[in-house]
């Protein structure tokens, strides 16, 4: 029946959760008493039915009919002042649980290696801090409950049966063993039914994730209903296991109710035939009765216990499988230089999946997604990697900030290794620009300051004059302090790329990456992005005009530019052409152009 590895998985689960409780031990403690008190009262009710009878409705004494109605009164107010207690500091230390394990789920999410994050879908992560922590304080807060509260009451009911009739008492318990094989059965269903319908919420909040964030996308297509269709079939699969949930539950409390049921007849029976045969006082017989009647409340509360226990189990096993994972390394001790004058890739080999840092296997040249890259960048110069779309020129960008681990070779900044350096620091030194815009729900003053706090207002509006975004971000409804949606949907593409420029022209790093940067925009929007990155002329008006001055922003750095446009790659030092991960092609682009190869192609296709 019991099954001793799945015992010792679960009591391993419930062991981790105690040192998110037992911060909170004085709140138990207080509501432990409160329990106790609540359980020692509700014993009182049952006794006082004794007297209630044979005083009262059988002696027919009027000082018992003033005191026992007035003690009812007082026991009742007593009771539910320690029970109010008691659901306070317990849903106190079930909501204190919820808060640190998401905070330290949350936080364990954030410092996963970009690698493993790629591995596990976002809706995944979204239902363990949603859904599974609820249930674990779901289950907490039930537990102690039922395991101080109901067991409390239980021994104080049973030493009232047991005192008013041991034999009879004893006979009414022989049932309860009973009930036990069947609530243990149905448990081990609920466990399973709770992690597929965990799963498949997961699959729900990941689904709704990509269509929402889609949205005019679906529109554009005219697919509102396909994805309506989608969503039914996931919404279908999850009411079925929510419904199959419903039926466990359902079953545990009615087949105690006819335990329960089948204990009061036999008691009716042989408490009413001691009454009539043998003297047995009424009032005995209905305080027993009494006790017996609010024993099966704590004992139906303990029997539904199990459910949410075995529920509790599998959002715990989900939520320690994240907590288990192992953080992002922070690197080495080295500090970064204050002054970088030279990044050099050496020998690089890269590929996704088996080679990206994970576990060593033979190494397959054609395999890798980057092979034997060499290149070097100079403080003040710009290099950069152009190629057709899957070429790998976004993931050379990858590793420069240590996202990726490449397999074999090195990348060296003043020649020395990087994963020598303290990536809080190492990350520091780099100013990354994507083309993907990543804009937070915030105002538009937060997301240029966004990894650079403690900037004053000036040197904010100074980023962002540098960035031709002064202008635009002045006409806004309330001009820095506009809320950008995280979309930025308010914002044209080249709007919000001039955002992330002016977020690294503050920021100011040595080391500037521009990844796509300007992929995706119109001829004018593209002409202002330039000028802000390489200076000269422009329509940025006033102020916009200090970036001629300082040569935009990737004067004095060491800047790497990936791009499929090749407008972008003009003003590079050396341009490196790759094709199939390989370095195929290397000079200005003017060297590039007398060669006649890929390069060139590249250029006559762009142009036609």
């Amino acid at each position: 029946m019991f099954n001793k590895k799945n015992i010792k998985k679960d009591l391993s689960v419930l062991k981790r959760l105690l040192p998110y409780i037992l911060p909170y031990k004085k709140r138990l403690i207080t509501a432990v008493i409160s329990m106790a008190v609540v359980s020692a009262l509700t014993g009182a009710l049952a006794y006082i039915v004794k007297p209630l009878i044979n005083n009262i409705f059988i002696t027919k004494s009027y000082t018992e009919l003033i005191l026992i109605p007035l003690l009812v009164v007082l026991i009742f107010l007593v009771k539910n002042i320690f029970y109010y207690a008691e659901f306070y500091y317990v849903g106190s230390v079930g909501q204190n649980i919820i808060r640190s394990l998401r905070d330290e789920v949350y936080s364990v999410i954030v410092k996963l290696p970009v690698s493993k994050l790629n591995k596990i879908p976002t809706g995944v992560l979204i239902a363990r801090i949603t859904y599974d922590i609820n249930i674990i304080q779901r289950t907490v807060s039930d537990s102690v409950s039922a395991v101080m509260k109901d067991i409390l009451t239980m021994v104080v009911l049973l030493a009232v049966v047991f005192y008013m009739d041991f034999y009879l008492a004893a006979a009414v318990l022989v049932l309860f063993p009973l009930v036990i094989f069947p609530v243990t059965l149905l448990g081990k269903k609920a466990r399973k039914t709770s992690t597929d319908t965990q799963n498949e919420m997961g699959s729900i909040t990941k689904f709704l994730d990509e269509t929402i964030s889609g949205l005019r996308m679906v529109k554009a297509y005219n697919m509102e209903e396909f994805e309506i269709n989608r969503f039914k079939k996931l919404s279908d699969n999850l009411y079925r296991f929510f419904m199959r949930m419903t039926k466990i539950r359902g079953l545990t409390v009615p087949f105690v109710e006819l335990i329960g049921g089948v204990s009061v007849a036999a008691i009716i029976f042989i408490g009413g035939l001691q009454v009539i045969k043998f003297g047995y006082t009424p009032g005995n017989f209905f305080s027993f009765l009494t006790a017996i009647l609010l024993l099966y409340e704590p004992v139906k509360s303990l029997s539904r216990l199990n459910n949410s226990l075995q529920e509790g189990i599998a959002a715990g096993t989900r939520i320690f499988s994240i907590l288990d994972e192992k953080p992002e390394e922070k690197g080495g001790k080295t500090s970064v230089p204050k002054e970088i004058t030279a990044l050099e890739i050496k020998d690089l080999y890269f590929g996704y999946g088996k080679y990206d840092g994970g576990e060593e296997k033979e190494k397959t040249v054609e395999h890798f997604d980057l092979k034997n890259i060499n290149i070097k960048i100079n403080k003040g110069e710009i290099a950069a990697i152009v190629g057709f779309s899957g070429a790998g020129k976004s993931t050379l960008s990858m590793l420069l900030p240590r996202f990726y681990e490449p397999y074999a070779g090195e990348i060296n900044i003043n020649g020395i290794n990087i994963k020598e350096f303290n990536l809080k620091e190492l990350r520091d030194s780099i100013s990354y620009v994507s083309q993907n815009v990543v804009l937070f729900n915030e105002t538009v003053r937060f997301n240029i300051e966004y990894g650079t706090s403690g900037k004053s207002k000036e040197e904010i509006e100074d980023a962002a004059k540098f960035a031709f975004a002064d202008e635009f971000i002045k006409n806004l409804p309330d001009g820095y302090d506009t809320l950008v949606d995280e979309s930025g949907s308010r914002l044209s593409g080249g709007e919000k790329q001039r955002i992330l420029i002016a977020r690294a022209f503050l920021k100011d790093a040595p080391i500037l990456i521009l990844d796509e940067a300007t992929s995706s925009l119109d001829g004018e929007s593209e002409k202002k992005i330039q000028q802000a990155l390489f200076g000269g002329g422009g329509s940025g008006g006033g102020d916009a005009g200090k970036a001629d001055a300082s040569g935009g922003l990737c004067r004095n750095k060491i800047v790497l530019i990936i791009a499929h446009r090749l407008s972008t790659v003009k003003h590079a030092d050396t341009i490196y052409v790759l094709e199939k991960g390989e370095i195929v092609e290397s000079g200005s682009h003017k060297d590039l152009l007398k060669m006649d190869g890929i390069y060139k192609n590249l250029l006559l296709k762009q142009m036609e």
